[in-house]
């Protein structure tokens, strides 16, 4: 009988990657984080300031981190500044047309502002399930970002718990 099991083992193979097999990720923009696949690196330049984006995606999620530095800006990432622009970044989320805002908290932390948020939108004709970390450190802005078919929540948190809980900062 565990033979049997075994062998179907192999034509429905586990969807969440083992945490053995994610590959820690260091940036330049002094984050660092796992990611289960190898990471794809795009740079791009709006408004005088540099966002360094790396993603990966597996069989269920897709991973994005999103780094802008506000050392250029025209304005100081000061902490009301942080929430000035939070506001605009959370509304650039949700602001697809079947988007919906799910859930929006603050995570305490020591010189960092962190919020989250969870939201869903429909893509094709499947219910997509998204989380988003802001960071605002120094002057810098991380998006930290999770998210796959509503279908698939439970796989998505375990991830996502993986995901979130690797990253740290370098000085």
């Amino acid at each position: 009988m565990q033979n049997i099991f075994i062998c179907f083992s192999f034509l429905f193979p586990s969807t969440q990657t083992p945490i053995n097999f994610w590959q820690r990720i260091d940036t330049e923009q002094k984050i660092s984080f796992l990611f289960p696949n190898n990471v794809q690196r795009l740079k791009k330049k709006a408004d005088g300031m540099e966002s360094f984006i790396y993603q990966t995606k597996n069989n269920v999620c897709v991973f994005g981190v999103v780094c802008t530095d506000f050392s250029k800006g025209r304005i100081p990432l000061t902490d009301e500044y942080a929430l000035q622009i939070y506001e605009q970044l959370r509304i650039g989320s949700v602001a697809m047309e079947t988007a919906i805002l799910k859930g929006e908290k603050t995570i305490e932390y020591d010189n960092m502002l962190i919020k989250e948020i969870e939201y869903s939108v429909m893509k094709d004709v499947f219910e997509m399930t998204y989380f988003k970390r802001f960071i605002f450190r120094d002057n810098m802005v991380y998006q930290i970002s999770i998210g796959g078919r509503t279908r698939h929540t439970d796989l998505i948190n375990a991830e996502r718990e993986i995901f979130f809980n690797s990253v740290y900062f370098k000085e």
